[in-house]
């Protein structure tokens, strides 16, 4: 069934919630809260060592014990535990949502969540948003239908790596976000795309396209390789919607590229989205399911915002 409007999801989702998805909590509640006793279990243990390894730095535990790095005695400890943390908790998360998103994926129309990717690696190459990277790291992922489009979202990292000045492999984060896929109702033949406007220098792969909005013009950059048809789909008041569109997203990145009928969006954020069970809150906690409903619908109202299907740029 394909949803046609956000209070669809909206009002679909509490029933779905309490009738398919707080029955299958209860063990996962259990395990969130055998998971916080390990990491307690764990904390203790990296507080004893913390604790000798500043009595061995200080000589209170005697000449035989070597003074360790100050590196080693603040960051290691630290550096383990976090590390555990976020691993502990990343495989909660993973376990809980291979059950629980099928059935909550029931509020959310005929989408499907999964963790394979949706947009691949070179259609992302392609839009020449991003030059860098040559790695690809998904994780949430969903596929459907809105109002007629098709529509893939791929939460994801690009990055590469770099020698830093000692010869070491350094990694490189290019973009982490949200990468949206619209195949759109109107057909292009061009390439368009709009970056963020940098004013030292801007990555260009075709000639820039002067707009009709100088406000527009002063935050982004646009190039193509189709002049006439980039106007044609960058009117005053579609150039007017996407500003919107990046005040609806708190101010983050977004630069969009059109090519092959389609419209790719890509969203910056530094936030981990469509994240559930949390450790520090309890497995049924209706936070967490609200915010990955409002998280989701806010990228399909993008489609409402640039009225993308009622053919672009007019």
């Amino acid at each position: 069934m394909e949803f046609n409007s956000i209070q669809d999801f909206r009002s679909n989702f509490t029933q779905v919630y309490h009738k398919s998805v707080v029955p299958m909590l209860a063990p996962y509640e259990t395990e969130r809260i055998n998971i916080n006793g390990k990491f307690k279990i764990l904390a203790v243990v990296v507080l004893i060592l913390f604790v000798l390894l500043g009595l061995s730095y200080l000589g209170i535990l005697g000449e035989r014990f070597q003074r360790p790095p100050v590196y080693t005695l603040f960051v290691v400890p630290i550096m383990f535990c976090v590390f555990c943390m976020k691993m502990m908790s990343k495989n909660f998360e993973n376990k809980l949502k291979s059950t629980v998103m099928p059935n909550l994926m029931k509020a959310f129309g005929n989408f499907v969540w999964t963790t394979a990717y949706v947009i691949d690696t070179q259609t992302v190459k392609d839009t020449k948003i991003f030059s860098k990277f040559d790695h690809k790291d998904n994780d949430d992922n969903f596929f459907g239908t809105y109002k007629g489009l098709s529509i893939n979202i791929n939460e994801t990292e690009l990055y590469y790596y770099r020698k830093d000045s000692r010869d070491r492999l350094k990694k490189e984060i290019e973009f982490k976000g949200v990468l949206v896929e619209i195949d759109v109702k109107k057909p292009f033949k061009g390439h368009t795309i709009i970056r963020n406007r940098c004013y030292l220098f801007n990555d260009s792969a075709y000639e820039e396209v002067k707009l009709e909005d100088p406000e527009f013009s002063k935050l982004y950059y646009v190039d193509s390789n189709d002049q006439i048809e980039s106007r044609y789909l960058l009117t005053t008041s579609f150039m007017e919607r996407y500003k919107n569109i990046k005040n609806a997203f708190g101010g983050s990145s977004i630069e969009a590229s059109f090519k092959n009928n389609k419209l790719i969006l890509a969203i910056s954020t530094e936030r981990d989205l469509f994240k559930l069970g949390r450790l520090g809150c309890p497995v049924n906690d209706t936070k967490q399911f609200t915010e990955l409903l409002n998280e989701f619908v806010s990228i399909l109202a993008i489609v409402d915002e640039l009225k993308l299907n009622q053919n672009i740029g007019l």
